[in-house]
Order: structure tokens, then sequence, then C-alpha cells
């Protein structure tokens, strides 16, 4: 698989679905921002008994702004791992699914199997209840 980020794309931030958060994303995020965990919490996150998600802001990523992600150096996991989701590199069809909405799938140096497998490992340890 290659895969390479695109100067100044943001199309994985704009796609339908959550972006969930690890119990380890959350005191980074918090710290990063300058709050507690629970303020970050009550803020930004919606949980259930097995889920922590961002909340939604009109529509979108409370973080995504005009200049890109506004805590891309301590982004959610699901965030800095994409596209090495299981999901994706576990199944071609899934793969060339995001690929028409990811410029960055199928550009850039080749990303080795052991990458590929630690940032699968990776996902399962951070969401457990998803894999």
């Amino acid at each position: 698989m290659r895969f390479s980020c695109q100067p100044g794309c943001t199309r994985c931030c704009t796609q339908d679905g959550w972006v969930y958060l690890s119990v380890e994303d959350v005191p980074r995020l918090a710290a990063f921002l300058g709050m507690s965990a629970g303020e970050f919490q009550d803020q930004y996150l919606y949980s259930t008994k097995y889920t922590l998600r961002l909340r939604r802001h009109q529509g979108k990523c409370p973080f995504l702004g005009v200049e890109g992600c506004s805590v891309h150096p301590v982004k959610p996991t699901q965030c800095r791992v994409f596209p090495f989701w299981p999901e994706l590199i576990e199944d071609k069809k899934e793969l060339e699914a995001a690929a028409r909405w990811c410029p960055g799938i199928g550009k850039g140096d080749l990303v080795s199997v052991q990458s590929l497998t630690d940032s699968a490992r990776e996902m399962r340890k951070a969401y457990p209840h998803d894999y």
C-alpha cells in the first residue's frame, strides 16, 4: 500500500461518521487545550457505556478549522492512524472505497507491512469494543 497525506487536504475530516477517542486521547487533548480532562469531556465529548466520541459542531469536527486540524500535534488515535485502520488494510474493497475520496491513498512511498500491522494493532488496542 502506498500513502502520503496531501498538503492542505482535510477530506478525511469531512466524511460522514464519528471521531472516537480512546481513554489515552482525552488527557492528551485536554492538556493541549489547557483544560482538565473533565472540562474537555463536558465541552467536547459524547459518551456511552463503551465509547467516547467528539460532539459535532455545525455538523463537523469541532477542531477542524479553515487552516486544518487545530489539534494536529495531539489528534485522536483514529485520526492519526488513518488510513491504516484494520478494516481498510484487511479489506481491499473498503480501501478502494476510501481511495475514491482520499487523494493520498496510492501516492507516496510504500508503507511496510510492519507499519500497517502496528497501526492496526494500535487501533484495536485504542478501541477494543469496536474490533
